[in-house]
């Protein structure tokens, strides 16, 4: 989740990371994964000191949240396809794997082999693996993936193939970085599923940063290549399965799949005959005393409108958490589904329901930036200024993270601009802080007040002089920003601007009247 202040100013001397603070053998907190040890060889490289800022991965809506809201300046093992953001060169290239018992010499040369047919096998529900098995006739004992590292650690991808090294599976199907580090742990096979069917199971991993800093780009290119060794060694250490690459800072040496004749396709809602065919298969789980609530967590995950509303019919309530705390509105909201976020509403969910984290369903759909959720939500009159127990409300993450949009329908709802968290930041100052202009006067025309003071004494207008924003500073000065106030340590407006070397906005600042009282 966020931090409850606005994001810093960018420091040259500092490489800033988004990691997931608890999903080995990637990342954790203690710096024990392969990324975390990869980034620190990039940052000594380039002479910065490295920080995290901890994010779970497994979230949509990622990039805008972190590098495109300037929180952190790359995020890590991403396919080099990325659209979100600029992409490095890819570090790896990597594969989809079976991990095998002890004792099972399995050596399929293609998904149709009779012998993957007898496995007791463990896939995961959203892997293209699970899909290409499915597609060859194998269907297997399915994790559901509602993976959250800040709140559920021990349901981390990896747990599949723990459960072949306990001997409850024969076989998983995994990405072939986790697969490697846990079966190596445990003296399991791996078998690579690249080069054995023609679907797209192996994948190049690149670094991202925002779209506006190319240069930054340039930069870890430049490093990463240099020491191409070192992270090299770093990646075999764990176990990371290589894939030939001639692009890639490691090159790999297993086998390719080779170019594919079609580019891989975009995941698509369910058909009406595969809907049709998974609720047979429901009916069938409800009749022998499957639990409905975790039933409609699955459909949820899976984006299965007809599923959930036979669910919501028979037996599931429209309010009971999934397995990690998540009520089924956020769910749905996280998995960017608005017509099931419809459907739930229709079924009587709560709008004051929290999840874990203390957050509403309004608070969730306005830091995604679903338009679509929160004009509903709001449509049902969801209480709009509610604070979390981290001091959020649904217009100060609309502000930070939403389009302008979101922000304006949550201004027509009635949303407070004037309140201020805990740590005295207001709407204005996020709205400066992120640098946008359309947000900034929409609050602005609602009567923001633009001369509140943080707890260290910081206005919204130092906050533009201090990030040399002077179309922003003058704005604030045209609604009222008073340029002589002082923050704790004496420092005008002005002296910020000096401070950083603008004195065209300094001198503009200084020459400023402060507006008559009313």
């Amino acid at each position: 989740m966020p931090a409850n202040t606005p994001p810093p100013a960018p420091d040259p001397t500092v490489l800033r990371v988004c990691a997931d603070p608890g999903n080995m053998p990637l990342s954790n907190k203690a710096g024990e994964g392969f990324q975390n040890k990869i980034a620190q060889v990039v940052a000594d490289a380039m002479g910065r000191r490295l920080e995290y800022e901890w994010r779970t991965y497994y979230q949509r809506g990622l990039a805008r949240s972190t590098i495109n809201a300037g929180r952190c300046d790359l995020l890590m093992d991403l396919n080099s396809d990325f659209e979100q953001g600029l992409t490095t060169r890819p570090l790896y290239r990597s594969a989809y794997v079976l991990v095998t018992r002890k004792g099972l010499n399995l050596v399929p040369t293609s998904l149709d082999d009779p012998a993957l047919k007898k496995l007791r096998l463990g896939v995961f529900q959203s892997s293209p693996a699970r899909q290409a098995l499915y597609e060859h006739g194998i269907s297997g004992e399915v994790q559901y993936l509602f993976y959250d590292s800040a709140t559920a650690p021990e349901e981390h991808p990896g747990k599949l193939v723990e459960r072949v090294a306990a001997n409850e599976l024969d076989a998983a199907e995994s990405w072939g970085p986790v697969a490697g580090y846990y079966a190596a742990r445990n003296s399991l096979g791996v078998v690579p599923l690249n080069t054995i069917d023609d679907a797209v199971l192996e994948y190049s991993m690149a670094w991202a940063v925002s779209r506006k800093n190319a240069a930054l780009r340039d930069a870890l290119n430049t490093a990463l290549q240099d020491n191409a060794a070192k992270i090299a060694e770093i990646l075999r250490s764990y176990h990371v399965p290589l894939v030939r690459c001639s692009d890639c800072i490691v090159a790999g040496d297993l086998p390719s799949h080779g170019p594919y004749t079609t580019p891989a396709a975009a995941p698509t809602a369910p058909s009406p005959a595969a809907s049709s065919q998974e609720l047979a298969q429901l009916q069938l789980r409800i009749a022998d005393g499957a639990d409905p609530n975790q039933e409609l967590a699955h459909a949820l995950d899976a984006g299965d409108a007809v599923r959930a509303a036979w669910l919501l019919r028979h037996g599931a309530d429209a309010n009971t958490p999934n397995l990690l705390g998540e009520p089924p509105l956020h769910q749905a909201i996280r998995n960017q589904e608005p017509d099931l976020v419809g459907l739930l509403l229709d079924a009587g969910a709560r709008l004051e329901a929290r999840d874990a984290s203390g957050w509403t369903a309004l608070m969730k759909a306005a830091w995604a930036n679903d338009a679509d959720s929160v004009t509903r939500l709001v449509g049902k009159r969801a209480p709009v200024d509610t604070v979390s127990g981290d001091g959020w409300s649904a217009l100060d993450l609309a502000v930070s993270y939403a389009d302008a949009s979101v922000v304006q329908a949550l201004l027509a709802a009635g949303a407070n601009v004037k309140r201020a968290n805990a740590k005295g930041f207001t709407p204005v100052m996020f709205a400066v802080a992120r640098d946008d202009p359309a947000i900034l006067d929409a609050l602005l025309a609602r009567g923001a007040d633009v001369g509140h003071a943080n707890q260290a004494g910081v206005t919204a207008l130092m906050l533009a002089a201090a990030a040399g924003r002077d179309d922003v500073a003058k704005r604030l000065l045209a609604a009222g920003a008073d340029p002589a106030a002082r923050n704790r340590g004496g420092k005008t407006a002005a002296t910020l601007a000096q401070d950083r070397g603008d004195a065209a906005l300094a001198a503009l600042l200084s020459e400023a009247r402060r507006p008559a009282r009313r």
